[in-house]
């Protein structure tokens, strides 16, 4: 069988994916960071996917908000690889979620996916409001 994982590599080439299959669907987000980043993002579990990084790559990570993910960068090209959750299982065992950017990928393997524009996050309070961006929409 021909293998169909798909590769999301930042410019520089340090740190991949690897992906096991092409995603059913590609959010935008819309929350106050992910806009800003631009990306595009596609959700596996913890456990469909294996991040390979180069000899001397490093991740650079940004944890906001109510501190439950984790943005990772590559500290040599500044790209934003994925988001990572900070609990690897959710409360029922499950493997948790994930996101990757997409925007990372070559553009033609992706090319049919639905795109949607995520607004769901722009009105989700955090749990913790002091925490909020000054531009959070969020009624607490």
């Amino acid at each position: 069988m021909e293998d169909q994982s798909l590769k999301s590599t930042c410019h520089c080439g340090a740190i991949t994916a690897i992906l096991p299959y092409r995603p059913k669907e590609i959010n935008e987000c819309q929350c106050t960071i992910c806009r800003r980043y631009a990306a595009a993002w596609a959700y596996y579990k913890v456990n469909e996917v294996k991040i390979d990084m180069k000899g001397g790559a490093k991740l650079s990570r940004y944890i906001w908000g109510d501190k439950e993910i984790s943005f990772n960068f590559c500290e040599n090209c500044g790209c934003v690889c994925y988001w990572w959750p900070m609990e690897e299982k959710t409360s029922d065992g499950d493997a948790a979620e994930f996101g990757v950017n997409t925007r990372n990928m070559d553009p033609m393997e992706i090319f049919h996916v639905n795109r949607k524009i995520g607004n769901d996050w722009l009105l989700q309070p955090l749990k913790d409001k002091t925490k909020s961006h000054e531009q959070d929409r969020a009624n607490y």
